[in-house]
């Protein structure tokens, strides 16, 4: 008997908790009810201030990579230009300039409107006179080419997108490729592609530091260049799932930032029942503007 009893009391205490406070829970309820319907109309108010950050951000990113950029560029340039003048260098026809250094064994291409071959005595005198005419040659397609100025602007793109991971690699692509071209037709027009092969290995042995790329250009495609002019292997862009991945991403986010203006701009000033909802209860001209407009 002791236990129905108890059953019966249990409930009945309940019920009069629920009849007595069933008002005021119905009330708070609908105060949170309406709370979160005016939150999520805040919400959607707030989702146009969103799209501004989005573009801003892919904006400001966008400027900040050019402008360091630049700075690079311009850091880049003006370290090469020290470097080179503190060379002695005796200038000659052609494009054509002599380092007069016997210890220094050196080729390159540089200068950006107006390219000039540098080469060095030290060089000249280590090398045979096929390897000779075949970095001249190398070098001279460099300057043909306007290489000193691409290299630059492979620069300043793997600068400029520095965020974006394939960005680096597809620069030193580039820029082998260059290369490639240069020995192919270094290669056609000299005496083959054994002596210019013996002239990458040999200066790629006694470089020296400047902050010029030299005929042997990265010094980690040094071998796979010589193996290509000595067997016709093709060099492969291979690109990791992943960073592929990530770059795809983070170029697919930069261009949806940028794009933003396109189809953002109608609707900041559009007036939605979801902007009436937002702003209905704050003013009566409010209450007014979306009665006349129909919301």
């Amino acid at each position: 008997m002791a236990a129905p009893v108890l059953l019966a009391a249990v409930f009945a205490a309940s019920a009069a908790w629920l009849l007595y406070a069933l008002p005021t829970l119905l009330s708070f309820t609908g105060s949170v009810l309406e709370t979160c319907q005016s939150l999520l109309a805040m919400c959607i108010e707030f989702l146009s201030i969103g799209k501004l950050a989005f573009f801003w951000s892919g904006a400001v990113l966008l400027a900040a990579g050019f402008a360091y950029a630049a700075f690079r560029a311009v850091s880049a340039l003006s370290s090469t230009r020290k470097a080179v003048s503190r060379l002695p260098v005796q200038y000659g026809k052609g494009g054509l300039a002599v380092i007069m250094d016997g210890s220094v064994r050196t080729a390159f291409t540089h200068g950006i409107l107006r390219p000039r071959v540098y080469v060095s005595t030290g060089l000249i005198n280590s090398l045979s006179r096929e390897e000779t005419r075949a970095v001249l040659l190398h070098e001279l397609n460099h300057k043909k080419r306007m290489d000193p100025l691409r290299f630059l602007a492979f620069g300043f793109l793997k600068d400029a997108f520095f965020y974006i991971p394939a960005a680096r690699q597809l620069a030193s692509y580039s820029r082998l490729r260059r290369e490639e071209e240069a020995d192919d037709a270094a290669a056609r027009s000299s005496c083959g592609p054994v002596a210019l092969a013996s002239a990458i290995l040999k200066v790629a042995r006694n470089s020296v530091c400047l902050p010029v790329p030299s005929i042997t250009g990265s010094q980690a495609d040094v071998s796979g260049r010589i193996r290509r002019l000595l067997e016709g292997k093709k060099s492969a862009f291979p690109v990791p799932p992943g960073r592929a991945a990530a770059s795809a991403l983070a170029a697919l986010l930069l261009a949806a930032s940028l794009a933003m203006p396109i189809y953002a701009g109608s609707f900041s000033h559009d007036c939605t029942m979801e902007r009436c909802e937002t702003h209905a209860e704050l003013t009566d001209d409010c209450k007014a503007h979306c009665s006349r407009k129909g919301h």
